[in-house]
This record gives C-alpha cells, sequence and structure tokens, in this order.
C-alpha cells in the first residue's frame, strides 16, 4: 500500500477531522518518522532485511578511504576475491574498532608496492568523520585492490506519496502510530483544542481521549504482531542430514558426517 493511501486511511482513523487540522504537512512529517522508526526496527533484526554494496578500491600508500554511497547504513560483511581467478577462495576481512586493531594484527604498517594486493588486508574498521562514513584498511594497502562492502540501507532515506516501505502487511501499525500521534492537531467543526466555549473545549477532549484509548490499544497489539514477526524473521535452513541412535553424538565417525548443523540442537527437548 501506498504512502498517499495510508495518509488517506489514517484520516479515517481519525474520524475525518478538518481538512488543515491536522495538516497536510505536519501529517506527512508524522507518518515519515513512523515509517522510519519501522524500518530501524526491521534493520536491528537478525536478517538482513534491505541491503546494497559498494566497492572500494584501494590505492598505494592511503589508508583512509571515503565511503560515497549515499545510502550507507550498518556494514555488515566485507570480503575480496581475484576475478581473474576463479580457483582462489573469496577472502572475508573482519571487522575492529580502529583502537583495537593491533589486537588482529601485527606487521608492517605499510605493505611493500605492487601492482596488486588483493588479499593484504587482514581488518577494515568504519567510523563517522565530518558527518561522512569512512573505512580504514590494516594494514596500509601497498597497491590496488576492489573490496565488496555489504551493508544496511539508510532506513532515514528520502520518501515519496508513491513508496510502500517496509512490511505493507504492518502498514496497519504505521497508520495507527500516526494517527495516535496526530491527534493533538486534530479538529472536528468547532471542537478544536483552540475552542473557546468550554462545552466545545470539553467536547474535544472527550473526543480525543476516547479516540487515544482506541489508537493506543491497536498500536499495542499490532507491534506485539510486529515484535513476532520480527523474532522469526530469520531462521535456519537446510541442513545436512546425521546420524541417529548411538551415532549421533559421534557423528564424525559417520561417512560423510563430521558437524552439527545450528538447528539440530533441542529440536524434540
Amino acid at each position: 500500500m501506498s504512502l498517499q493511501q495510508n495518509l488517506i486511511d489514517i484520516r479515517y482513523m481519525l474520524d475525518e477531522p478538518a481538512p488543515n487540522n491536522p495538516s497536510p504537512r505536519v501529517l506527512w512529517q508524522l507518518l515519515q518518522d513512523a515509517v522510519v522508526h519501522h524500518r530501524t526496527q526491521l534493520q536491528n533484526t537478525a536478517a538482513q532485511w534491505d541491503v546494497n554494496e559498494w566497492q572500494l578500491v584501494t590505492a598505494q600508500s592511503q589508508e583512509d578511504y571515503l565511503i560515497t554511497a549515499t545510502d550507507f547504513g550498518k556494514p555488515f560483511w566485507v570480503h575480496t576475491y581475484d576475478p581473474t581467478n576463479p580457483q582462489l577462495p573469496r577472502v572475508e576481512v573482519p571487522f575492529s574498532q580502529m583502537q583495537n586493531t593491533d589486537m588482529f594484527y601485527q606487521g608492517p604498517a605499510q605493505l611493500f608496492t605492487s601492482a596488486s594486493n588483493i588479499f593484504s588486508a587482514s581488518v577494515i574498521s568504519f567510523y563517522r568523520q565530518n558527518q561522512q562514513w569512512y573505512a580504514r584498511l590494516t594494514p596500509i594497502p601497498g597497491g590496488t585492490a576492489t573490496y565488496n562492502i555489504w551493508y544496511e540501507t539508510d532506513p532515514g532515506g528520502q520518501l515519496n506519496l508513491s513508496d510502500s516501505p517496509g512490511l505493507t502487511p504492518f502498514h496497519h501499525l504505521i497508520r495507527a502510530q500516526t494517527a495516535f500521534n496526530a491527534l493533538p492537531y486534530c479538529s472536528w467543526g468547532d471542537l478544536s483544542v483552540g475552542a473557546t466555549e468550554a462545552s466545545k473545549a470539553a467536547a474535544w477532549e472527550r473526543k480525543t481521549k476516547a479516540l487515544a484509548v482506541t489508537l493506543s490499544a491497536q498500536v499495542a497489539m499490532y507491534q506485539r504482531q510486529f515484535d513476532i514477526y520480527k523474532a522469526t524473521l530469520s531462521q535456519a535452513g537446510v541442513e545436512r542430514r546425521q546420524a541417529y541412535g548411538e551415532w549421533y553424538m559421534n557423528a564424525t565417525e559417520v561417512t560423510g558426517g563430521g558437524f552439527f548443523g545450528p538447528s539440530q540442537f533441542g529440536l524434540n527437548s
């Protein structure tokens, strides 16, 4: 469902208040805030929800690199490989905070000069400076190499009315949150927060309180459903089968065995 349709439905949920109370600008801002919160919750799950890739190309004697990806959010995987030699394995580069790199690498600060240092990075560190993301490679490269950086996209990116962000089945949660937050801005005819007549002001308060009770109950119910979904968003997939009976706990002796999968413990407990 598009954000445009969500805006229409939110006004229905608010019992169709005056066209400019809340104003379209205020309601759009409240909806955007709810969407960013929704997308951030998804990105804080164990699964890679909305990802992208950016290539870092090293240069001789250069330690720090500006990340130019405009949607860069949370990095989770860095690797390199030699496209000219498919027999070489892919090499993954671990992350480290800059002050801890000595715990992962001890050697020359900079490598020898070479036309290619494809497997040279031992550690990569990410940091922000002057409101921009940077990557630092350890040791300092001595030549050119390409590293693929996979990252969660920025959940606060630009939104358009035609967008359908996050999970459409949980847009009802976004609508309920937005409607609840829009209540103080609403008015219905002569019923408004600034009504001069005491009776009309009291009627506005009763109406907003009644809507608040309903909307807060919806938010709590929908949020619980969303939390359950997030908790089961990432599950183990298909694994190699292991032996049964007395050989089960000694799977290394079984032909083709040797390792337990993450889903093979506690399933029947």
